[in-house]
């Protein structure tokens, strides 16, 4: 009968060979983000926290950047639809962040064209105010995606260390 002490030992020097195998630079950037080497058990788990990892750094990261960290979908849906009854366009409950945008665009493009110099002057205000939601809706997409794939590199380095 094998004692509980020689199995730790056995299961102990699997994972000092498992990491082993990964190379230096991996090992250098998991250390750097936190992360224990001797907790993954191949180069692409490795690579798969890695990306995870940078994903979300990087989402801090544009989170802190944006204005006063304004930055959830549902802020932005209410900055919009704010700017949109100040505009003029009405919003209906089906409309998406960008049919909001779109619609203000067009309403502000209408405001430009104008002859009223009050209008045009407001429209260009209204332009800047639409430019910071539109910029700040398009990190928000980015940083999903970016989410998304590392979420899927993830799951398909399960799949091949599972062997399925």
């Amino acid at each position: 009968m094998t004692s509980i002490s020689s199995i730790n030992g056995a299961s102990a020097a699997v994972s000092t060979y498992k990491c082993d195998e990964l190379s230096s630079s991996t090992k250098q950037k998991l250390e750097a983000l936190g992360i224990d080497p001797a907790s993954v058990t191949s180069e692409a788990q490795a690579q798969a926290l890695i990306a995870q990892a940078e994903a979300t750094k990087h989402q801090q990261n544009s989170g802190q950047q944006q204005q006063g960290g304004n930055s959830s979908e549902q802020e932005l849906m209410s900055e919009a639809k704010d700017l949109a009854s100040t505009v003029g366009v009405t919003v209906s409950s089906n409309d998406t962040l960008d049919d909001i945008i779109d619609n203000i665009s067009a309403e502000i493009q209408v405001m430009l064209n104008s002859q009223d110099q009050s209008k045009v002057s407001a429209a260009q205000g209204y332009q800047s105010q639409l430019a910071s939601i539109s910029d700040r809706a398009d990190t928000i997409q980015t940083t999903q995606q970016n989410i998304f794939n590392a979420m899927d590199m993830i799951s398909v380095s399960n799949k091949y260390a599972l062997g399925l």
